[in-house]
C-alpha cells in the first residue's frame, strides 16, 4: 500500500507512533444524551475512536493487535451500505463525531462474542454475527486478523483461520479503529490488498443489446472503477450456470436489461434480488409492462435510438453516482 498511513483520534486517548497505535485508557465525561434505547444512562470503559486516511472497499485488509487483558476490544470499522439488513441495536455511541452513517466493525470482543462482526448505525451498536463463545481471546502476544471482501461476500480470519462469513455490502470510504479496555491495546501492520469491484451485466446476447453493452454500460461502469463482465465472457469448462451465480455472488453491482421475456435473464435477476445484491434494471420503453414480480423495482427505461442511448448513459451515470454516495 503506497499511501502513507495517517491516524487521527476522534474520541478518547491514543499514542500514534508511525503506523502503530496504542490505546491509552482515559475516562472521558459522557454527554447527557448517551443513553440506551430504554432511556437509561450507561457507563463505558475507557475507549478510543480513530479515523485513517486509508480507504477500502474490495479486497483484503489485515492487521495485528496486542491485548494485555482478555476482555479488551480492538475492531476495524469499514463504511458499509446503510440499506444492508441488520439486527436491532441496544446502545447508542458516545459522540456523534465518531462515525459515518453506517459502518461494520470487525475484531475481538465484539458485543459479547470473542470474535465478531457488529454494526454502528445512527450511533447504535447492533450485533451481526459472532464466534468463539465459551473461549477467551489470547493475550500478551500479537494476534493477526484479516477481512476479505469479494462483492457482498465478507470473510473474517483470525490467525489465517476463517471463522466468520456474512453477506453485506461495503462502500468505499476511510476506515476507522475502535479500541476499548482498562489496559493498553496495541494495533499495527495495517495492510490492504485492494481489488477492483465487479459489475456483472445480465442481458440477452443479441446485436442491439451487444451495442448497448459495449458502447454504454461497459465503458461507463469502467469509468466508475468497476471490472465489467457478462455471461459470454466465461471461458471455463465448468457449468455456465455455476459461473454466472458465482459472478453474481462476488459482484458489487448487477445491471440487468429485462426488455425481452428471457427466462435466463429473469432467473439471474431473481437470484441477485434473493441474495440482496444491489441491482439496476434497464428496459426498452417499447415494452408494454414489466412482469408482476419485478414491476415494483425501480427501472431505468430507454429508447432504442442514438439519442435514447445518450439518455440511458446519463441516467445510468446518475444511478452510479447515487450508489457511490450511499
Amino acid at each position: 500500500m503506497s499511501t502513507k498511513q495517517n491516524w487521527v483520534v476522534t474520541y478518547g486517548n491514543a499514542e500514534i507512533n508511525g503506523t502503530e497505535v496504542t490505546h491509552v485508557p482515559t475516562r472521558v465525561a459522557l454527554p447527557e444524551k448517551v443513553t440506551a434505547t430504554d432511556g437509561e444512562r450507561k457507563t463505558f470503559s475507557p475507549h478510543t475512536f480513530l479515523r485513517s486516511n486509508i480507504e477500502f472497499e474490495q479486497g483484503t485488509i489485515s492487521w495485528e493487535m496486542f491485548l494485555e487483558d482478555s476482555t479488551s476490544t480492538c475492531n476495524i470499522l469499514l463504511p458499509a451500505d446503510p440499506s444492508s439488513p441488520q439486527a436491532s441495536g441496544t446502545l447508542v455511541s458516545p459522540t456523534e463525531s465518531q462515525t459515518t452513517d453506517f459502518e461494520l466493525s470487525f475484531g475481538v470482543n465484539c458485543l459479547g462474542a470473542p470474535y465478531g462482526i457488529a454494526a454502528l448505525r445512527n450511533y447504535n451498536w447492533e450485533p451481526v454475527i459472532g464466534a468463539g463463545h465459551g473461549s477467551t481471546v489470547p493475550v500478551q502476544r500479537w494476534i493477526s486478523v484479516s477481512v476479505r471482501v469479494v462483492g457482498s461476500s465478507i470473510d473474517m480470519f483470525v490467525e489465517s483461520v476463517r471463522i466468520l462469513s456474512v453477506t453485506r455490502t461495503l462502500k468505499r470510504g476511510q476506515i476507522g479503529l475502535f479500541m476499548q479496555g482498562d489496559t493498553p491495546i496495541k494495533f499495527r501492520n495495517l495492510k490492504i490488498d485492494a481489488q477492483q469491484p465487479l459489475c456483472f451485466v445480465v442481458m440477452q446476447f443479441t446485436a442491439d443489446f451487444n451495442i448497448l453493452y459495449s458502447d454504454v454500460i461497459k465503458p461507463l461502469c469502467e469509468e466508475y472503477g468497476f471490472r465489467v463482465i457478462r455471461g459470454d465472457d466465461f471461458y471455463t469448462s465448468g457449468q455456465i450456470l455455476e459461473d454466472i451465480t458465482q459472478s453474481i455472488r462476488t459482484s458489487a453491482l448487477v445491471i440487468a436489461d429485462v426488455t425481452p421475456d428471457n427466462p435466463n435473464v429473469f432467473y439471474e435477476v431473481g437470484y441477485a434480488h434473493g441474495i440482496g445484491k444491489p441491482t439496476i434494471l434497464l428496459s426498452d420503453r417499447s415494452r408494454e409492462k414489466l412482469p408482476f414480480d419485478i414491476s415494483g423495482f425501480r427501472t431505468l427505461f430507454y429508447d432504442n435510438t442514438i439519442g435514447g442511448k445518450a439518455i440511458v448513459e446519463q441516467r445510468l451515470r446518475q444511478h452510479l453516482e447515487a450508489l457511490r454516495a450511499r
